[in-house]
């Protein structure tokens, strides 16, 4: 019972030293008012907080494509109607069904990404682009680690190493 009744003896306190201070308060000069209205919603996803992550390469953000038909395992048509070609890719007559099959079966209800290297277009005046997935997995690389086609070696491009070293594994 005693603590019961200490109980109630400092909660009356409490409330009392409590309308003491929030009066002393009310009666002091300086009351704060924010006359910043923030009616503005900020995304944070869209900020960038100089973190070396976000700083790598001076890129932007990628911009999210669907590939809207698989023409042949070098080309295909995205969903704004772009027909791009792959760097580095080289197709086999003699696996261009299951190529075509494979990159269906890989892009299909998929975002991708395009990423360039430094010619932007062929003799055609088609684009020509290194094909990500939203989860980074390179579909050029994908296609000659596969076997489902070759490595260019004619043309001279950014991962034209790593393509022919691909390819040798897969043959050897």
């Amino acid at each position: 019972m005693s603590e019961t009744l200490w109980a109630m003896k400092s909660m009356k306190t409490f409330s009392r030293l409590s309308e003491k201070k929030s009066g002393h308060i009310k009666k002091s000069p300086y009351i704060f008012k924010d006359t910043v209205k923030f009616d503005k919603k900020v995304d944070p996803k869209k900020l960038r907080f100089g973190s070396r992550i976000d700083n790598k390469d001076n890129q932007t953000r990628q911009e999210y494509y669907t590939v809207k038909q698989v023409v042949s395992p070098e080309h295909l048509i995205l969903s704004n109607n772009l027909k791009v070609r792959l760097i580095g890719i080289h197709q086999d007559k003699r696996k261009n069904g299951n190529a075509v099959r494979f990159l269906e079966e890989k892009l299909k209800g998929q975002q991708v990404f395009m990423k360039f290297d430094s010619d932007k277009y062929d003799e055609n005046n088609t684009l020509k682009c290194y094909l990500y997935l939203k989860n980074k997995t390179f579909i050029n690389a994908h296609l000659i680690k596969n076997g489902m086609a070759h490595a260019d070696l004619k043309a001279s491009y950014r991962h034209k190493n790593k393509f022919i070293q691909y390819e040798g594994a897969n043959n050897g």
